[in-house]
């Protein structure tokens, strides 16, 4: 039963993880799209114009780094699918090694084609470890640099706001 609870509690975290990921790149969007129609043109320099020009910039650094984030977590996804199936396919074989017939396949597997199909699975699972642990780090990455991006990039466009009556 506990294990049952383990998996309900973790789909509940993924699911807030990807709304929250959906929300954030959202409204970075929205802010982008905003602030880039009500932009208006003027010379750079030491004026607000030329932080809200920057801090824009910043913020769609800050959706690159978000939509990036999003896709590596789909193929972290795709790498922790394959990491189970190779270890349920691993089981299978060990618990049959005397041979078997695979019912959803038709294949025969014979004592040397496990022996053979384990050997090749037991080569693969470190190498799908090692990529889901880079994707963990990169993800990390992702997650700091777009959220600085975003801090950075919006308090710039709150204070190109406020400069705008002291400047002239």
């Amino acid at each position: 039963m506990s294990e049952k609870r383990s998996v309900i509690a973790f789909e509940h975290y993924r699911e807030g993880e990807q709304r929250f990921e959906y929300f954030i790149t959202g409204i970075s969007t929205a802010l982008c799209a905003y602030v880039g129609q009500t932009l208006q043109p003027q010379r750079f320099g030491y004026n607000p114009y030329t932080l809200e020009v920057f801090s824009l910039a910043l913020i769609v650094i800050s959706l690159i780094f978000g939509f990036k984030r999003i896709e590596l977590g789909i193929s972290l996804k795709l790498l922790n699918h394959h990491m189970l199936h190779l270890g349920e396919v691993r089981g299978t074989l060990l618990s049959n090694p005397q041979g078997f017939l695979n019912q959803d396949s038709g294949q025969v597997m014979t004592p040397g084609d496990i022996i053979k199909a384990i050997n090749r699975i037991d080569k693969d699972l470190p190498t799908t470890f090692a990529k889901m642990k880079k994707a963990k780090a990169e993800i990390l990455k992702y997650y700091k640099c777009r959220n600085l991006f975003l801090l950075v990039g919006f308090v710039g466009l709150f204070i190109s706001k406020i400069l705008v009556p002291y400047v002239k």
